[in-house]
């Protein structure tokens, strides 16, 4: 994370009070996007995601990502969309609880931004490089692969 942006307040009081016993391991700002991403390791092959800005919540697993499903058997959010795509098209991609917000106009802007900083988020985790092209052709590669198809 560049040291001259700091994470936002809400950012940092919605993973307190959804982790309050561990501190995020990561908080990623992508390149070229207004997102925030605090994170930490998933205790097992899950992926689950917070949206800040709808209050609502996500759990999959590989396996109910390609079904578009949460790991309870309902629908993905369309904003959890991106996040399942990125998983499902980075074989190694590890279990996360992630916590995301941002400043990006609501809808297709907001979820598409999503997806670049759960990207950033993923690489981060791997060891990967990246910059903003990178990020965003990959981004468009999960909505063209995933987010797109019925």
């Amino acid at each position: 994370m560049p040291l001259s942006v700091d994470p936002p307040i809400r950012l940092l009081i919605h993973y307190q009070t959804l982790y309050p016993d561990q501190s995020p391991q990561w908080i990623v700002v992508p390149p070229g996007r207004v997102m925030w991403v605090a994170a930490k390791p998933g205790e097992d092959e899950r992926y689950t995601v917070y949206d800040v800005e709808t209050e609502t919540e996500a759990t999959f697993s590989r396996q109910s990502a390609k079904s578009k499903r949460t790991v309870l058997n309902r629908p993905l959010p369309r904003w959890a969309r991106y996040a399942a795509g990125v998983i499902l098209l980075l074989d190694d991609a590890p279990g996360v609880d992630a916590v995301i917000c941002g400043d990006e106009a609501a809808g297709v802007r907001y979820e598409h931004s999503l997806g670049v900083a759960f990207t950033a988020l993923m690489w981060e985790m791997l060891g990967l490089s990246y910059d903003e092209r990178a990020l965003v052709d990959f981004t468009e590669r999960v909505r063209r692969e995933y987010v797109e198809t019925s």
